[in-house]
């Protein structure tokens, strides 16, 4: 029968094992030094190696010939673990014996002697699904075992085990691997099984795996094809993923505000992804490595991945303001969670990627961020906008009498910023009084000067409510106050959308 490569490259001895040093130097000094604890809690994400060094300890222990604490896995004892022909190791799954009575079961075992070994070993493996009686029936045995008894007590959630049990135990922390690590390990199973495995492939098994070399394995398994090689496009069709050339492509659309192409990327990317969360959430990856590139001067030791690719994601964030970034990554999170509570899955994901390309569909400041960062790069709010012909202006007929227009209010009158004459001194004072982070808000704003009060209007509700707030109305005071040399109060109206002249609404209200 097959036998799956994680199962058949299962490290045999600590030094066979990845990424664990910090471990391994350890259990092979108390082995050497013949200081072995009765009791072990392993803990760490899944793929890590935690039964694996379980079972090599066990063989080490009651190995008759260890060499510098590794089992030779040639003696009698070593070849009836390997084999599962010994009583002296046994392995649980506290996932099925939850119970408090097989706990009194374990402890009735107990008190026999090994069989061939020195010790009987033995391994709870996820632990932490035990049941609160049972980690009570399990304290004074686990405190005070017989002297030829041996715990390896395995967990993926150690959150979950009782303090008590921890104070019992010697705790080993097994880490992430990184995928440096995974992708040299997968390349040697590879040159031991006969097949080619390029190194862009590896890479990105090794960023799939997350951490863990038995995923790594797994995924590996699945794309092989006999001796044929593996290359990145087949990783990437049997998985079921995008490279990260295309999914910039996509970054690059929502930015420049293609609707069109991004929902086509979505189209193409629904015959491969599983779902459009799974999408979604390699897109987010990519973002966060967008924003470490732009926020950090050395991205290179907080992203993994080739020089090539990190050098085309430098490139990207470049591109691309850093407010306009954390949109994106918090609009995609809205539609993970979204997606999550809705049937219509796909008409939720389409309406998350249009949202991508349109800012001002947010009313978040998020998204208003995002408005002003396009601002400030000098690129218009709409995208058609650069690209489609100046409207001639169209001059205004005289209103007949019969229709002359009411007379507004004058407090109610928006001027031009010319007609407060130190509008733009005013602004150049918040800089100096540490408000900067308020002259993004004015860019809407209009200003109008009555007497001693300057009255600040805009269409958007998201600016007047954040410049009404105590302390960013009494900045804005203080700075008008500076430059007009005399008291000034501000006072802050939201205007009325203009209506277009020809919009048939003008028609109704004229009535």
């Amino acid at each position: 029968m097959y036998q799956a490569l994680y199962r058949k490259y299962r490290p045999l001895t600590f030094e066979d094992v990845v990424g664990q040093e910090h471990i391994v130097k350890t259990l092979r000094a108390q082995i050497g030094a013949g200081s072995i604890s009765h009791a072990y809690l392993f803990c760490g994400t899944r793929g890590t190696g935690k039964t694996t060094c379980a079972k090599i300890l066990a063989r080490a222990v009651n190995c008759a010939m260890p060499h510098e604490g590794d089992p030779c896995n040639e003696c009698p004892q070593c070849l009836g673990i390997l084999n599962e022909s010994t009583m002296d190791v046994v392995e649980i799954d506290a996932a099925t014996n939850t119970g408090v009575g097989d706990v009194r079961e374990l402890r009735e075992e107990l008190i026999y002697a090994p069989a061939s070994g020195k010790y009987r070993v033995y391994i709870i493996d996820e632990v932490h699904m035990l049941s609160t009686a049972a980690f009570n029936a399990l304290l004074k045995t686990l405190e005070e075992p017989p002297s030829h008894v041996i715990f390896v007590l395995a967990t993926t959630e150690i959150h979950k085990i009782p303090a008590t049990i921890l104070s019992r135990c010697q705790r080993f922390d097994f880490k992430r691997l990184s995928p440096e690590l995974i992708a040299g390990r997968l390349e040697y199973v590879a040159e031991q099984e006969g097949f080619k495995l390029e190194r862009d492939a590896a890479l990105l098994l090794a960023r799939l795996a997350d951490g863990a070399l038995r995923d790594g394995l797994s995924l590996l398994d699945r794309c092989r094809d006999g001796n044929e090689p593996v290359t990145l496009q087949r990783v990437e069709q049997i998985v079921g993923v995008m490279g990260g050339e295309q999914l910039m492509g996509a970054v690059r659309m929502a930015w420049n505000r293609d609707a069109a192409g991004l929902l086509r990327f979505y189209r193409d990317a629904r015959e491969r992804y599983a779902g459009p969360a799974q999408l979604f959430g390699d897109l987010c990856a990519l973002l966060r490595d967008l924003l470490i590139c732009s926020v950090t001067e050395e991205p290179e030791k907080l992203i993994e991945g080739d020089a090539k690719e990190l050098k085309e994601k430098i490139a990207l964030s470049r591109e691309l303001p850093t407010a306009c970034i954390v949109r994106m990554m918090r609009t995609l999170q809205d539609g993970i969670y979204e997606l999550g509570r809705t049937a219509e899955k796909s008409l939720s994901a389409e309406m998350t990627l249009i949202s991508l390309c349109r800012e001002e569909l947010g009313e978040d400041i998020a998204s208003l961020s995002a408005r002003i960062a396009r601002l400030e790069r000098g690129i218009p709010p709409m995208a058609a906008a650069a690209s489609a012909p100046a409207a001639e202006p169209k001059k205004e007929a005289a209103p007949a009498p019969s229709q002359a227009p009411k007379a507004k209010e004058p407090a109610a009158e928006i001027s031009q910023g010319e007609e407060c004459p130190f509008w733009e001194p005013m602004k150049e004072c918040l800089p100096d009084m540490g408000r900067a982070n308020l002259l993004g808000f004015l860019l809407d704003i209009k200003p109008s000067l009555a007497g001693d009060r300057l009255i600040l209007s805009s269409e958007q509700s998201i600016c007047i409510e954040f410049l009404n707030k105590p302390e960013n109305k009494a900045a804005l005071q203080e700075a008008a106050s500076r430059a007009a040399g005399r008291g000034i109060l501000v006072e802050l109206r939201q205007s009325e959308p203009a209506m277009a002249e020809d919009d048939p609404m003008n028609e109704l209200l004229n009535l």
